[in-house]
């Protein structure tokens, strides 16, 4: 079973509306601080993240302006200062610039925020489809079982079939649908105010490019937000680098995700 999926859908079924605005951010920075901060003890990574959630809760989120420059940098540095505070806290007779040095690998690069941010904005997609088909006048619990069986469960679309009592094209339209919809939404929270339809057909846009990077170029020329799809597609590939780099198991299963979501 895939831990990282099951853990996101957890998140998205637990739904504390105090925390709808930053849940998704849980295992992005979780993540961001293993890989940035490896040589800390995993014990004191773990509550740097609660001391980081209740920091975005309580003063990052409400403290952000958009005329400030973007929310990935705008957190990058404050994870990096909640680090130095926790280090002066745990380590005051210690030189704080040589610890910090210490602890620090020299090679993650800007591309880690960008793939954190990334991940943050997909996991919200993803609660927002999954909300969509669990509940309300769109409900349709077969939808949320397809999902999870190719997230969570990595199912063959043979094997989803079989579970829930569908053809294997019932499960390949569903699918499309469900990852046509999660990009659709990843273009929503990028540019909110966008309609639906234009988000549908910037969706569908990426999913071409991601398919066929060399015709990109073409497909893009004179295409309505070509500019907001291009970034996309460039975020995707640049994250898709960051995890499958990683030696974690949890990254690359993160890898596996997206792909099922975007092939």
């Amino acid at each position: 079973m895939s831990d990282f999926w099951q853990t996101t859908l957890s998140t998205i079924q637990r739904g504390e509306p105090d925390w709808q605005a930053i849940a998704a951010y849980e295992s992005p920075v979780r993540r961001y601080l293993a890989r940035r901060f490896r040589a800390l003890p995993a014990s004191e990574r773990d509550d740097l993240l609660q001391e980081i959630l209740l920091a975005m809760r309580e003063r990052v989120v409400p403290g952000y302006r958009a005329e400030s420059g973007s929310f990935r940098n705008f957190l990058a540095v404050s994870i990096h200062n909640a680090v130095r505070d926790h280090l002066r806290r745990q380590r005051p007779s210690r030189d704080l610039a040589f610890e910090e040095h210490r602890l620090e690998d020299p090679q993650v690069e800007a591309s880690e925020v960008e793939a954190l941010d990334l991940e943050a904005r997909l996991v919200r997609a993803v609660r927002a489809v999954h909300d969509r088909y669990s509940r309300g006048s769109e409900a349709d619990l077969s939808v949320v079982y397809v999902l999870s069986g190719a997230l969570v469960h990595k199912l063959s679309n043979k094997e989803i079939a079989k579970r829930e009592g569908l053809s294997v094209d019932q499960v390949k339209r569903k699918l499309q649908r469900v990852r046509g919809e999660i990009l659709s939404q990843l273009f929503l929270d990028l540019l909110p105010g966008l309609p639906r339809s234009e988000a549908t057909r910037c969706a569908d846009l990426a999913r071409q490019c991601l398919r066929s990077p060399r015709k990109e170029a073409r497909l893009l020329e004179a295409a309505p937000n070509a500019e907001l799809v291009s970034a996309l597609t460039a975020a995707i590939r640049g994250a898709q680098q960051v995890f499958q780099g990683s030696a974690s198991a949890e990254d690359l299963d993160l890898v596996a995700g997206i792909q099922a979501i975007f092939q």
